[in-house]
C-alpha cells in the first residue's frame, strides 16, 4: 500500500498517511483525505490519484503551490519512489509501500533494511585498537583553509552552506551532506549524526554517497564516533588499511575505507557534544590531509550554528503557539464568571478578577434565585495556573447544581466539600465564601469555608470582620467538615467587601505584602457614595501598592453595598 510521510521537521509533526483509495484529496479540510493542519496549505489543495501504470499528483489551484521535488506542479505529474511533495512547510516522501520509505536526493532516507545506514555497535573493542590519530585538533577559533587546486568550489560550497544557516535543520543537514562531497574530492561518503536527547545516543540524520545509484549498506563505526564525541577533538586517518590498530575492527577494514575524518559538533560554549560530521574515502584512494581536517573542523562549527538557532526557532514557535492558546482559555475562563454585575434596587455591585497567569484559580459568581434573593460567591482554588483554572471551572458548575439539588443553603456548600474531598482532585483544597442577600429584608446570610473573612465598612469609617468564628474547614481538607451560618442586616450606606488572599498577599519592590491590616487600614479611610467607585479605589491602592512588582497570586474582589435612594 502506497503512502506519504511527514520528513522529520514537519510543521505538523511525524505523521504516516496511507493510501488505499484510488482517490485521495490533500488539504486542510478536516474532511480531505489527508488533513493538513496548517494555515499555508489550501482547504482542498492537492489530489493523488492511482492509475493503471502508477501514482499521479495534481494541484487543485492551491493558493501557494504544490511542488515536487522542488519543481511546482502545473499538470497532472506522476510519482516515483522517493518523491518529495512540498505544500508550503510540509513536506511528504512518497511510497510505493509504507514500510519501505526512500527519498531520493533527500537528507533523511527512510529505507528498508537491506539498505539501511546505521551505526555499526562495535563498542566491544578495545580503546587502543580503535584508530590511529595522524592529526587530533582541540576546535578552536580556525578559519578554513583553502589550499588545493579546487578552491573556488570549496569557496562557494561554504558559500551556499552559509545561505542555509536560517533555514530548518532538515533543510540544512541536506545542503550540508551535499556540500561535503563537493568540498572533498576524495570523499566518498558523507554522514551527519546528532545526539538523541531521550536515548543520549548518537542517531543518523543525514548522509550521502557520491554515486546517487549505490545501494550498499553504508555503516560507521560507532567506536569512533564516541571517542570523537568522549574526547570533543576532530579526527584524521590517512591510511586505515594499513593502520595496525584498524586491524581488530572489521567495521572498519572490511568496509573498505581507505582514509576516514571525523570532528565533533559543538554547542556555542564548546561544553556539550551535540553530533558528529564524518567523510571517509573508499574508491578513490585518495587520502584526507590535515588541511581538510582544519576546514571540517569549520563546517562542523557552521552546523552546530545552525542547529542551535534551528532549535531555538522551533522553541519560540511552540511557545507562540502555547501563548495564543492560553490566551484563547483565557477568554474561555472568563466567559465563566458573570458578564456583568447584578441590578437590584436600592443595592450597588462591583467586581474584579485577575489571574497571576493566563489561567487563574479564583472564581466569583452571582445566581438570582426564582425567589428574588441573590447568592454571591467567592472562591480560591490552592495554586495557580492550568490545574486550578479546571477545578475553578468544576466549582462554578458544582454551586448551581448544588442550589438545585440541595433544599438549604449550608446542604450545597456540604455537598461541595463532599465533591472536592475526593482523591481526584489531587489533594487542592479551595477556600470559599457562599452569601445570600434577601433584597426584601436587606438580611444577608452566609457561610465561610476557610476564606478571608467579609468586612462590612460603615459610613463613619468602621470595618468589621464578620463572622470569624463560624469559619469552616476549606472545601476539599474533611468531608465531614460543619459550616455554620452567619447572618447580618445590611444597613443604608454600608458596604460588603470580599476578598481573596491574591489581594492582601500583594507584594512591593522592597518584598512587603500588602496585608489584612493594609486592607482594614484603607477601608477605613474610604469615602464614597459609589460602590463602583469604592470598589475601584480599592483595587487601585493595591496596584499602586505593588509598582511594577509581578503579581504573585490571583485576585479577585467582590463589593456590595447598601445604597437608598
Amino acid at each position: 500500500m502506497a503512502s506519504l510521510q511527514t520528513r522529520d521537521s514537519s510543521m505538523i509533526g511525524h505523521k504516516v498517511f496511507p493510501i488505499n483509495t484510488d482517490s485521495a484529496r490533500i488539504g486542510r479540510y478536516a474532511d480531505c483525505d489527508i488533513c493538513l493542519d496548517h494555515n499555508g496549505v489550501s482547504r482542498e489543495h492537492a489530489q493523488l490519484t492511482r492509475e493503471k501504470n502508477g501514482y499521479y499528483i495534481e494541484d487543485l489551484k492551491s493558493r501557494n503551490g504544490t511542488f515536487l521535488n522542488d519543481q511546482q506542479v502545473t499538470q497532472k505529474t506522476r510519482l516515483h519512489e522517493g518523491d518529495l511533495l512540498r505544500f508550503c512547510d510540509v513536506e511528504l516522501i512518497f511510497s510505493f509501500d509504507d514500510t519501505n520509505f526512500v527519498d531520493q536526493g533527500s537528507s533523511v532516507r527512510l529505507i528498508s533494511e537491506q539498505s539501511r545506514a546505521y551505526v555499526e555497535d562495535d563498542s566491544a573493542i578495545g580503546a587502543d585498537n580503535i584508530y590511529t590519530v595522524k592529526s587530533q585538533i582541540k576546535l578552536a577559533d580556525k578559519r578554513p583553509v583553502l589550499t588545493s587546486a579546487n578552491a573556488a568550489v570549496k569557496l562557494q560550497a561554504m558559500i551556499d552552506i552559509g545561505r542555509n544557516l536560517g533555514a530548518a535543520v532538515d533543510q540544512v543537514l541536506l545542503q550540508l551532506v551535499q556540500n561535503l562531497l563537493k568540498i572533498f574530492l576524495q570523499a566518498d561518503c558523507a554522514y551527519i549524526l546528532l545526539n538523541d536527547p531521550a536515548t543520549n545516543r548518537l542517531e543518523l540524520k543525514a548522509f550521502q554517497h557520491r554515486d546517487p545509484n549505490n545501494q550498499d549498506s553504508f555503516r560507521i563505526s560507532r567506536s569512533i564516533l564516541e571517542k570523537v564525541a568522549q574526547s570533543k577533538a576532530a579526527i584524521l586517518s590517512d591510511d586505515v588499511a594499513n593502520d595496525s590498530r584498524f586491524e581488530p575492527s572489521e567495521s572498519i577494514v572490511n568496509y573498505s575505507i581507505y582514509s576516514i575524518m571525523a570532528a565533533p559538533v559543538m554547542d556555542y560554549d564548546q561544553s556539550e557534544v551535540l553530533g558528529v560530521i564524518q567523510v571517509d574515502a573508499r574508491s578513490t584512494g585518495r587520502k584526507f590531509t590535515y588541511e581538510d581536517l582544519d576546514l571540517l573542523v569549520s563546517l562542523a562549527y557552521q552546523v552546530a550554528v545552525s542547529y542551535q538557532n534551528a532549535k531555538l526557532h522551533e522553541i519560540a514557535l511552540t511557545e507562540k503557539i502555547l501563548e495564543r492558546e492560553m490566551n484563547i482559555a483565557n477568554t474561555v475562563q472568563r466567559g465563566l464568571l458573570p458578564l456583568a454585575p447584578p441590578t437590584i434596587p436600592n443595592y450597588g455591585f462591583y467586581d474584579f478578577y485577575r489571574p497571576a497567569k493566563y489561567l487563574g484559580g479564583d472564581y466569583y459568581d452571582y445566581i438570582m434565585l426564582p425567589d428574588g434573593r441573590l447568592v454571591f460567591a467567592l472562591g480560591d482554588v490552592s495554586g495557580k495556573g492550568v490545574a486550578a483554572s479546571l477545578l475553578m471551572a468544576k466549582l462554578s458548575a458544582e454551586v448551581r447544581s448544588g442550589l438545585i439539588i440541595e433544599s438549604t443553603f449550608e446542604a450545597t456548600v456540604k455537598r461541595l466539600n463532599r465533591v472536592f474531598c475526593e482523591p481526584r482532585w489531587d489533594n487542592r483544597f479551595i477556600t470559599f465564601f457562599f452569601g445570600v442577600l434577601n433584597p426584601a429584608t436587606n438580611e444577608i446570610v452566609f457561610h465561610n469555608a476557610g476564606h478571608v473573612p467579609p468586612i462590612l465598612v460603615s459610613p463613619d469609617g468602621t470595618v468589621t470582620m464578620l463572622g470569624e468564628p463560624q469559619i469552616g474547614l476549606p472545601l476539599g481538607v474533611m468531608d465531614d467538615t460543619e459550616y455554620p451560618e452567619s447572618s447580618f442586616v445590611i444597613q443604608n450606606g454600608q458596604t460588603l467587601v470580599i476578598i481573596s488572599d491574591g489581594i492582601t498577599d500583594a507584594m512591593n519592590s522592597q518584598g512587603q505584602y500588602f496585608t489584612t491590616e493594609g486592607v482594614l487600614n484603607y477601608l477605613k479611610k474610604v469615602r464614597t457614595e459609589s460602590v463602583v467607585e469604592f470598589g475601584k479605589n480599592l483595587i487601585n491602592a493595591i496596584h499602586s501598592f505593588a509598582g511594577r512588582e509581578p503579581q504573585s497570586d490571583d485576585q479577585s474582589l467582590i463589593v456590595l453595598g447598601r445604597r437608598d435612594t
